[in-house]
């Protein structure tokens, strides 16, 4: 079979700043005939929606208008997708949509023969999505809709899958394939743990309540007593970010935490995290929580960058971890996080044992091996239907 068995393909997308559609644009776009992504914001009013037309590899056109508001802004996004996709008659092998409302133009497109197969990118998928019950009723209600009536479904963990099939019932749904979130493995630069700062531990992401870091500058004073020269370093931005600030300056450790913000570049992030000693996620408990479906990016940065996680047992991907010796979970307390910080730092060969085994992990996930491998699988799927 074909190394690129689709030459023609949509992609369309919610983003936030980045996100795994964004990775397959930048796969697909030198590989492809004619590539066109379509990005709306998550948050409405936040920013553009856009497109991005490229045909050989080369950007074509590009077009944006101000997201949509207001009660209709799903309907709206619905039409404007629809309407770029249809500009000069294009054509597409395949449309992805990075979630359940956006595999609808796809579906529509596919009924009026513009597309010949539909993707659903479970990228996200939450049994309790909102806490209005008939908004989350909608929600599963457009979930169920597309789920049986796309292609193939890409689903970021094996917990989406399991999540979908206790709701309908086994076999009810289009075919569905495990593409794991991945990382720029090979082009990172890693370090030695004597090249790196040898206590200092990184978190990245939103600063949400939900991620956790709070329990990090709850910890940090007890893994200062027995290695002094700890600090955490804080790479990310968000609403939580002030009651950080506060909770670092309440505990006496705002001298060592370095709250770095919103980092744009990738190759900047990638840097910073590579001179840590290791990593936390301490996501808090939450049995309705999204990263217990999800495949968090932040994971897989961490371990290409060479970085043993402490882990709360939120994400399915934690006992991954775990079992590769890449890291160790923990309960969501701060004598805990502070024990399992402490035990890799004055042990460094313990430490070093577990960046070896971070490193390994991380190989499995590089994202052009994901990409490759899901779309051949796809085509595989698809030839039989």
């Amino acid at each position: 079979m074909n190394e690129m068995p689709f030459r023609r393909v949509a992609i369309a997308t919610h983003y936030y700043a980045t996100g795994p559609a964004f990775e397959l644009e930048d796969y697909l776009r030198v590989r492809t005939q004619l590539l066109a992504f379509v990005a709306h914001p998550l948050f409405p009013g936040a920013s553009q929606s856009y497109l991005r037309l490229y045909r050989d590899g080369t950007l074509a056109d590009e077009q944006s208008l101000p997201g949509p508001a207001g009660p209709a802004r799903y309907f709206a996004e619905l039409i404007r997708t629809v309407r770029w996709l249809s500009t000069s008659n294009l054509a597409f092998d395949l449309y992805v949509g990075g979630d359940n409302l956006l595999a609808l133009p796809g579906l529509y497109m596919r009924s009026r023969h513009h597309v010949q197969k539909v993707v659903l990118y479970s990228i996200d998928f939450v049994p309790q999505r909102f806490g209005n019950p008939l908004m989350n009723k909608l929600y599963h209600g457009v979930d169920t809709f597309a789920s049986r009536r796309v292609d193939v479904i890409w689903n970021v963990s094996d917990a989406i899958r399991k999540a979908r099939e206790n709701r309908d019932g086994p076999g009810s749904v289009a075919p569905e394939i495990l593409v794991p979130v991945g990382a720029h493995v090979s082009r990172i630069a890693r370090k030695t743990l004597e090249q790196a700062s040898q206590s200092q531990i990184a978190f990245m992401g939103h600063l949400l309540e939900k991620q956790g870091v709070q329990l990090a500058i709850e910890a940090l004073p007890a893994i200062r007593t027995k290695i002094p020269t700890a600090t955490l370093l804080v790479l990310g931005d968000g609403p939580y970010a002030s009651q950080l600030r506060r909770l670092a300056d309440d505990r006496g450790v705002r001298h060592a935490v370095e709250f770095a913000g919103y980092v744009d570049s990738h190759l900047e992030i990638e840097s910073r995290l590579a001179d840590s000693a290791l990593a936390v996620a301490p996501y808090l408990p939450d049995a309705t929580s999204f990263t217990r479906f999800a495949d968090p990016g932040k994971l897989k940065a961490y371990l290409a960058c060479g970085l043993p996680v402490v882990v709360t047992d939120v994400p399915e991907f934690a006992q991954t971890i775990a079992a590769a010796g890449a890291g160790s979970i923990i309960p969501y307390n701060v004598d805990a996080l502070a024990a399992a910080v402490v035990g890799y730092l004055i042990n460094p060969e313990a430490l070093n044992l577990a960046r070896i085994a971070a490193a390994r992990l991380a190989e499995q996930f590089e994202w052009s091996r994901i990409f490759r491998e899901s779309l051949l699988r796809t085509a595989e799927i698809v030839e039989t239907q």
